[in-house]
């Protein structure tokens, strides 16, 4: 069993895969498995990492037959038969900040031994902008405006799954997940640096499915069977927003990343050039 495991969907990834690669493969705590899932990419992205496997025996690969989206690629590497203390998630296109933040999280979750570690992490859209997430309790991470799988360590039999054929499965997943959680506790180092320059990733460019997504979106919240109450108040307020938004006729996906991008600016702490 390895300490960490970490998942990455990956799809069309040439141009960054490399320097998220490194960043993993150049920690100075070395006891991870990486699963890579791939979901059916056009680009050199697969031949790059097959490249890497070659040195590396903690790399998986596992090509999908079938479109499953980011969501589907995560189920796919939490079913992987490689046991792990904890989960890490982390998108193709973004990268750890630090060779020294797995030997950072490894010292928090043996410390406390909390069901869940948030991280806090940098949003690189040419400039490097730093944003702090001190959450530490589920009642308070439920709430927060960053619901992306990745600025979350899980102990791994608690990792919840995604839903799947859809462009937006982070915030029923983040919920639910929540649901299960009893401790959480956070670092205060940097973890992840979410790229916001690469304009063709899915999140950023157009795509006919994305408004499909957003009712799909809302289906999945309502549909949640939750246990506690702050996660249940969390989905009634999610659902009553999305549902005013799609009612009125705007775009679910613009009007919440308006909101996000404006509050965010609360918790940033510093930029630099």
């Amino acid at each position: 069993m390895s300490y960490f495991k970490v998942i990455i969907p990956n799809y069309n990834s040439e141009k960054f895969i490399k320097k998220t690669l490194s960043s993993i493969l150049n920690q100075s705590f070395k006891d991870f498995d990486l699963i890579i899932v791939d979901d059916m990419s056009t680009d050199n992205s697969v031949k790059i990492i097959r490249e890497y496997m070659k040195n590396d025996k903690r790399i998986s690969l596992i090509e999908n037959d079938r479109k499953r989206y980011n969501g589907g690629g995560r189920n796919v590497g939490i079913e992987y038969p490689i046991k792990s203390k904890y989960t890490l998630f982390l998108d193709c296109d973004d990268w750890f900040y630090s060779n020294d933040i797995f030997a950072t999280i490894h010292d928090k979750c043996e410390k406390t031994k909390a069901d869940c570690v948030t991280l806090p992490y940098i949003i690189y859209d040419g400039n490097y902008k730093f944003f702090k997430l001190k959450r530490n309790s589920p009642q308070d991470l439920v709430k927060d405006l960053n619901v992306a799988c990745w600025t979350k360590c899980i102990k791994s039999e608690l990792v919840v799954k995604f839903p799947e054929n859809t462009l937006m499965e982070d915030v029923a997943q983040h919920i639910e997940q929540c649901d299960c959680l009893k401790t959480c506790d956070s670092i205060e180092e940097f973890v992840v640096v979410w790229n916001r320059a690469n304009r063709g990733s899915i999140s950023q460019k157009p795509n006919k499915k994305r408004k499909s997504s957003e009712w799909r979106q809302l289906a999945d919240v309502v549909d949640l069977e939750l246990e506690h109450d702050y996660c249940i108040r969390e989905q009634e307020r999610r659902v009553q927003e999305y549902l005013d938004l799609l009612l009125s006729g705007r775009h679910v996906w613009k009007e919440l990343s308006r909101w996000k991008r404006k509050h965010l600016e609360k918790s940033m702490v510093l930029q630099m050039q």
